[in-house]
C-alpha cells in the first residue's frame, strides 16, 4: 500500500487532482488530503502545474511506501519491497 499526505490548502489541491494510480482513493481528515492506493502513485508536475516552492514541499505531509522518484518532473511512491 502507498499513500501521499498533502496539506488540504488550495496551493496543494492540483497535486491531488493530478495523482494517478490504480484504485486511487482520496480522503480528507484533520487538515490533510490522503491519497492511497494498493500500488504505485505517480504525479507528473506538468499535470499539476505547480510552482517550484509548492512542488518541492508537496511531500511535507509525508508518505507511506518507498519514494522511487522525486524531481522537478515527477513524484512516484511505490509499495515497500517493489
Amino acid at each position: 500500500m502507498t499513500a501521499i499526505y498533502v496539506l488540504d490548502v488550495p496551493e496543494f489541491s492540483p497535486l491531488a487532482g493530478a495523482a494517478v494510480a490504480d484504485e486511487l482513493e482520496l480522503t480528507r481528515r484533520a487538515g490533510y488530503i490522503r491519497l492511497t492506493a494498493p500500488g504505485p502513485i505517480t504525479v507528473r508536475r506538468a499535470d499539476a502545474a505547480m510552482v517550484d516552492a509548492v512542488w518541492f514541499s508537496a511531500l511535507g505531509g509525508g508518505y507511506t511506501g518507498r519514494l522511487e522518484r522525486f524531481d522537478d518532473e515527477q513524484i512516484r511512491v511505490v509499495p515497500d519491497g517493489e
